[in-house]
């Protein structure tokens, strides 16, 4: 049966659908103005758990600190989650539960990487970003709000991370249920202007997810036009 007004909606749902990456892109809060402000971030997938990585060269003013732990690295890995959990010799189901259901203190997980992360992550699954300078530096203020600090305004570091040359330092905020390692990342990505968000976003599978969609987008809708 011919129906024009459906045959108008499936048509506008289509191209809806066709278009909907390079529209959603304009969440994008920080452009890059030439390629010359152009930089970039890398997510790191490991099952589980997800962090960001940052060159060396773009830890500015807010991030430098880390050259005091780590002496000069070509990149640091940087990831929040439970500190129970995160730092267990053994997993447990009583830690596992304490984790999910009872608002738990935190830490943060850095790690020196010293060549690129898809070589050094072999086994996870590295997604590579383009990032605006401006976005980046928002994102440092993010990373660096983070750590908690005593009152001499040092970081607490607590003990040795769980490979390569890498520590665990206290942090803000507790870890829950629907606030993971996860909801940080996308949290703190989300703030700096990317186009992800952190509402409800709790596994590793979301943040790949959506950073698939926004480098997908940048290539779609950007790229081109910047010079």
């Amino acid at each position: 049966m011919n129906n024009p007004p459906i045959k108008k909606i499936f048509l506008l749902l289509t191209f809806s659908i066709l278009t909907f990456n390079c529209s959603s892109f304009k969440s994008l809060k920080y452009l890059p103005k030439n390629k010359g402000d152009e930089t970039y971030i890398y997510i790191v997938s490991h099952g589980w758990h997800t962090g960001v990585v940052i060159l060396e060269e773009n830890l500015g003013e807010d991030l430098k600190f880390l050259h005091e732990h780590f002496g000069i690295s070509p990149y640091y890995e940087i990831g929040w989650g439970d500190k129970g959990f995160y730092e267990a010799e053994e997993i447990t189901i009583k830690i596992t539960l304490q984790a999910l259901f009872i608002p738990t203190p935190s830490v943060l997980h850095i790690v020196s990487v010293p060549n690129e992360p898809d070589k050094y992550f072999s086994g996870s699954e590295v997604i590579k970003i383009p990032i605006s300078k401006k976005a980046h530096v928002i994102l440092n203020q993010n990373i660096s709000k983070t750590f908690k600090r005593n009152e001499k305004n040092e970081l607490i570091k607590t003990r040795r991370g769980l490979y390569g040359k890498s520590f665990f330092f206290v942090a803000n905020g507790s870890y829950y249920i629907t606030n993971t390692c996860n909801t940080w990342t996308a949290r703190v990505l989300e703030e700096a202007g990317l186009p992800f968000s952190s509402f409800l976003t709790l596994t590793a599978r979301s943040i790949r997810s959506q950073a698939r969609d926004a480098l997908e987008s940048y290539r779609c809708c950007i790229e081109d036009s910047i010079k």
